[in-house]
């Protein structure tokens, strides 16, 4: 019968393949999380879109409110297809005219309202609102210009 014996060399070894592993676990655990969080912690929720993105969500989903949020100079200069025209200022004001269970993509001229815009309207109960990152200036896509 043959007994094994480890050497304080492989016990280091062993302990240090253990230690790794476990590290590794740790790490690939934080990095695959789940990100979604209760929207009980949540006071808004919206999402920020790529023109790209964009663009294939307005094509796939023909219902979406577009909702542009600059103001009437820049809106009558150039605004995307079908775009609802609400002015920053006057979203809170016009908020009880718009349906909740729509899906809306807001955009201004460089993304910074939009965003303020989408936060708005997320804690006023539109569960479904996003974002155009970079706004109109980004926009590659078909326009509708007002002469």
């Amino acid at each position: 019968m043959r007994i094994f014996v480890l050497r304080k060399r492989d016990l280091y070894i062993v302990v240090g393949v253990i230690l790794v592993l476990i590290i590794g676990l740790a790490i690939f655990s934080q990095i695959s999380k789940d990100r979604t969080v209760s929207s009980l912690q949540l006071k808004y929720n919206y999402q920020q879109l790529l023109p790209e993105e964009a663009n294939v969500f307005i094509h796939n989903n023909p219902d979406i409110v577009i909702l542009d949020v600059r103001s009437q100079k820049d809106y009558d200069r150039g605004h995307l297809n079908n775009a609802l025209f609400i002015p920053i200022k006057d979203l809170k004001d016009h908020l009880g005219e718009l349906d909740p269970n729509d899906a809306y993509l807001v955009y201004c001229d460089n993304g910074k309202d939009s965003l303020k815009a989408s936060k708005l309207m997320a804690e006023s109960g539109f569960p479904r609102v996003f974002s155009l990152i970079g706004g109109y200036r980004k926009w590659p896509y078909d326009i509708k210009k007002v002469y």
